[in-house]
């Protein structure tokens, strides 16, 4: 199967922003603030309040001008157009940047977000294919292949 995409830079941003946001330490991080918060107002420590805010905000700020800076970005890979072509054993990606080699393995699961399927490699990256450069007629099998090769979340 053979797929040629090209990821709208909106759906882009959307992307980035919800994965950044579903990153488990941001709210682990949450939680430390939180207590932190708690025993700095019972004990009228209000400095602590900075120590455990500021870089709380500065990660949140950073995390969302690193999005919209890659969005602005030519040579961005996600907004370029690319041709996935689906083998028995492997994914091969192509761009006018270069090709990449996966194999089937190397994800450890797939799902859907962002109006895009979303294949999470090992190494914590993802492939990110938009929903609509799926034809329709085609969306089923799709989803079977990604089902049998690599298994839903």
């Amino acid at each position: 199967m053979v797929i040629d995409s090209t990821m709208p830079k909106s759906t882009f941003i959307r992307l980035s922003l919800l994965l950044f946001f579903q990153n488990k330490f941001l709210y682990i991080y949450l939680v430390v603030c939180g207590l932190i918060t708690a025993y700095a107002l019972s004990t009228g420590n209000y400095g602590l309040l900075f120590v455990a805010w500021v870089p709380y905000v500065a990660y949140l700020a950073l995390g969302i001008i690193t999005t919209l800076r890659k969005s602005s970005a030519e040579d961005q890979p996600f907004l370029l157009p690319t041709r996935y072509t689906f083998q028995k054993k492997a994914i091969t990606t192509k761009t006018r940047l270069g090709e990449g080699n996966f194999n089937w393995d190397e994800f450890i699961q797939w799902r859907t977000l962002a109006d895009c399927y979303i294949l999470l490699h090992r190494d914590n990256f993802v492939l990110a294919i938009p929903q609509a450069s799926v034809p329709k007629k085609e969306v089923a099998d799709f989803e079977t292949m990604l089902n049998e090769k690599i298994g839903k979340d």
